[in-house]
């Protein structure tokens, strides 16, 4: 992280062009507990966020400068929701599913905008709250509850619990998966990796025991680098293999907890703080990358990207705020 990363951040910063306020919605009565961009297409973009209010929405925008609209709201049973993953089978000729973990300790399938939940899947014997999930390849699907990781076989129709990780103490509170490998964050403070073998089979690889002072609220990950975010207040990157520090932003957003992070499709490090602003880091150096964001009046809780220009955040107060990027 020398002279090339500064030379290239500050290249970056003079050819970056300003984050734009989209719409600005009153979409839940209660605080968001997670968003998920669905589409990031120039013709069409959908966003799903869920609440402490049980709901679960989906907001959709047609063309370029088309108006924000609410295409679907459901409560469905077990709310509320805290977790959505995106299960992509547009290339096999389906629709797209979206899995959602819930309070009732489960994990169900949603494919958009229907109006009820797919009754024939339902993943169950969680030991708690299903506060995470993340896809590794397309194959595996993991979640978490509690202090216990699982790992479900995604090949077949309703997919199969294949293994199971019970951590000695903590609750795993984030999650995040590539092709080869799954970490969580936890209560305790500490970061942990496992590798994802050729069967799928799940070896610890590294451990970080005192990552945090407080509990690891988000953890994102972007090529070799794993970050991070705490109710400590600090921002950090890791080395993604062995999980050794190489940048420690503490104060990340002025001494207040940081409650959510996403790599944006801008190739930024965004995170959501107390102090109710979304903040944009250069990813290398963990350094302003620009102004922060803001149109929250409350703690921003949750934040969510796609991949070619949108960014979602929501906040305490059930607001959700779509963002240019």
């Amino acid at each position: 992280m020398g002279a090339q990363a500064v030379a290239e951040f500050v290249h970056r910063a003079t050819d970056r062009k300003e984050a734009i306020l989209l719409a600005k919605i009153q979409g839940h009565s209660a605080s968001l507990a997670s968003s998920l961009v669905l589409r990031d297409a120039e013709d069409r973009k959908q966003v799903l966020t869920s609440s402490l209010d049980k709901t679960l929405a989906m907001w959709s925008c047609e063309g370029e400068d088309g108006q924000w609209v609410e295409a679907a709201r459901l409560t469905p049973p077990g709310g509320p929701i805290f977790s959505l993953a995106l299960d992509s089978r547009e290339q096999d000729g389906l629709p797209n599913q979206v899995f959602v973990g819930n309070h009732a300790k489960q994990v169900a399938a949603w494919v958009p905008p229907a109006a009820e939940l797919d009754s024939n899947v339902l993943l169950d014997d969680h030991c708690g709250w299903v506060r995470s999930l993340a896809m590794a390849g397309g194959r595996w699907l993991f979640s978490c509850a509690c202090n216990t990781l699982r790992q479900w076989d995604m090949s077949r129709a309703v997919p199969r619990c294949v293994a199971t990780v019970s951590l000695d103490k903590g609750d795993i509170l984030a999650l995040v998966a590539s092709k080869g490998r799954v970490y969580a964050a936890n209560a305790d403070g500490s970061i942990r990796a496992w590798s994802i073998g050729k069967k799928g089979e799940l070896t610890e690889v590294a451990c970080r025991k005192k990552a945090h002072g407080e509990r690891v609220t988000a953890i994102a990950l972007r090529g070799p680098l794993l970050y991070s975010v705490s109710y400590d207040g600090a921002l950090k990157a890791w080395d993604a293999e062995s999980l050794d520090i190489v940048v420690d932003r503490s104060n990340a957003h002025g001494g207040e907890r940081v409650h959510c992070l996403a790599m944006g499709p801008d190739g930024l490090l965004y995170s959501g703080g107390s102090d109710k602003l979304v903040r944009r880091w250069d990813p290398q150096l963990l350094v302003p990358a620009a102004s922060p964001l803001l149109c929250h009046h409350h703690s921003v809780r949750t934040l969510a990207a796609g991949g070619r220009e949108l960014l979602v955040s929501g906040d305490k107060n059930g607001e959700v705020a779509l963002w240019k990027v």
